[in-house]
């Protein structure tokens, strides 16, 4: 009799439990590093960047025009799409960027790997991290890479991993895979900075003797490829972070027969943003040839804004027009291009000029999933999943206020420090010194660093933790500084995208200052920020 019940409870359920899988699609989420909104030329007519995928991503897909990272620079980024959360949830409200470092992930603090995977899906982690990591020591007290990580991505709710822990512009030079050395760890050594097997090593620090620069791009894709066709039990989710266009710029000759070195005849940096497009398009490349198209949701984002050093020589703008770069409160530092692709599911086409943040993929994809919501995870992000779906548009925003950091020590207004928000490449050659010697671009650099850092430690009082910060509500941006966390600029971004006219001191906008930055604080003591999504 208990078996017939069953037998008939499975008959009954069973197209149910069909239709359910087959609306749960599978999830890729590609992270360019350092690309711009202005780099991909659906965002960019004038873009001298070709992305003909990227392109086509948009053509077939949603594109969203007013897209942010919830900080202007990579590790605190990194931690929200993988969290949910505003980077001062975790441990160091800037992100944690050594890689032998307590991780940024609190106790307690769910990653998007755990959610998913806590859903049905294989979870796997691709690419740069900057998440910190737990070793252990040999019997000199230092990292011992003949062992797994005693906490790494197989903590952080990952099935599977091959990763880089500070990216290929950081030591240690070697890939994880599954918490160990992709190689023999007995190996890993101190490598000096400099060229090395065709690629480079930025800075010193451990690595694999064979460490290739040039070769992170292929390796992330044909392993990303072999983690779909190694079971097809369940649905996988793939959280991928590429490294173009971070240096060092060392673009591959090709990626599976597709060149890339060389093809933009600008730079090797803009080589390195075309990779990006590659690697979009090796995925639904294979996604076709899979018949998996239909069934996979795409997501091409960046982690913060992009660094225009090719305008003046190119005439390629990678932030489009908008004000500053990478590292800065202003629009260029964090104002990226948001792409969704779902065949047949997300409607073709479409455009949306609703505010989103990039760390809003983490409740999209758990509702997505048919995951579990609880108030104590996804602390400050909201889904998309209506939006993508097309039953909401943008007379129904999703979001109601957005917060965003800078770099430390990058206030809105750092008089005689790039004040503009230019990049360095931008900048006038350095001047001579007053012996006559001409300042070389290394102490430019750590002039400028230091200038910033006196910066930062004005603000470690104030409550800004050293930062500047926006609170966008709607069209409106308001802009505290470092120094007394306070509000030093207003822009109306409906009429003023470029952030060119200043409206704090206007009588007109008083009452609307007095109630944002009521909101601001607000969010900054909040436990949460965002309602908990109801199941």
């Amino acid at each position: 009799m208990k078996r017939m019940m069953a037998l008939l409870l499975i008959l009954w359920l069973g197209p149910a439990l069909a239709a359910f899988a087959a609306e749960r699609p599978n999830i890729i989420f590609l992270m360019a590093d350092d690309l711009g909104w202005g780099d991909f030329q659906c965002y960019n007519p004038n873009g001298k960047v070709p992305t003909p995928n990227l392109d086509r991503m948009a053509r077939e897909g949603m594109r969203f025009t007013d897209a942010h990272t919830p900080a202007a620079l990579c590790a605190p980024t990194r931690y929200t799409v993988a969290t949910g959360n505003y980077t001062w949830r975790g441990r160091q409200p800037g992100g944690t960027w050594g890689w032998n470092q307590q991780p940024q992930f609190l106790d307690g603090q769910k990653t998007v790997g755990h959610l998913l995977r806590e859903a049905g899906y294989r979870t796997g982690l691709f690419g740069k991290l900057h998440f910190g990591g737990i070793f252990e020591n040999d019997s000199a007290g230092k990292p011992d890479f003949t062992r797994p990580m005693k906490v790494g991505p197989l903590q952080w709710g990952f099935t599977y991993s091959y990763v880089l822990l500070g990216g290929h512009q950081a030591p240690p030079y070697c890939f994880f895979e599954n918490n160990r050395v992709d190689g023999d760890g007995a190996k890993v050594t101190q490598l000096e900075a400099g060229p090395r097997n065709g690629g480079v090593i930025p800075t010193a620090g451990p690595g694999l003797p064979d460490w290739d620069s040039r070769q992170v791009g292929p390796k992330l894709i044909e392993k990303a490829l072999a983690f779909i066709d190694a079971d097809k039990s369940q649905p996988f989710y793939i959280h991928l972070s590429t490294d173009g266009a971070h240096g060092p710029y060392t673009p591959p000759d090709d990626i599976f027969g597709t060149p890339v070195k060389g093809v933009t005849k600008m730079s090797a940096k803009t080589d390195m943003a075309y990779e990006f497009d590659v690697v979009a398009g090796k995925f639904i490349e294979a996604l076709e040839e899979r018949g998996l198209l239909e069934n996979t949701l795409i997501i091409a984002t960046s982690d913060n804004g992009g660094i225009p050093s090719d305008r003046a020589t190119f005439g390629h703008d990678a932030v489009g027009g908008l004000r500053g770069s990478k590292s800065y409160i202003w629009e260029g530092g964090h104002r990226v291009p948001f792409l969704a692709l779902w065949k047949g599911r997300v409607p073709a086409g479409q455009v949306r000029d609703q505010v989103i943040g990039t760390h809003d993929i983490v409740p999209t994809f758990v509702e997505l999933a048919g995951g579990k919501f609880s108030a104590d995870q996804m602390l400050d992000s909201v889904s998309l999943a209506p939006v993508l779906l097309g039953q909401r548009g943008d007379d129904q925003p999703v979001r109601q206020t957005l917060l965003i950091q800078s770099s430390p020590g990058r206030d809105a207004f750092t008089e005689g420090i790039d004040k503009d928000g230019r990049s360095q490449a931008e900048k006038p050659k350095p001047k001579a010194k007053a012996s006559g010697k001409k300042v070389t671009a290394a102490e430019a650099k750590q002039a400028r660093n230091k200038a910033f850092n006196a910066i930062a430690k004005k603000g470690e009082q104030s409550g800004s933790d050293g930062m500047a910060h926006s609170l966008r509500e709607g069209p409106w941006k308001l802009v505290f500084d470092i120094e007394h966390d306070a509000p030093a600029a207003l822009y109306n971004l409906a009429d003023d995208l470029t952030e060119q006219k200043n409206l704090i001191g206007e009588p007109a906008q008083k009452d609307r200052i007095a109630r944002m930055e009521n909101l601001y604080r607000e969010i900054r003591r909040s436990k949460r920020s965002t309602p908990v999504p109801s199941e």
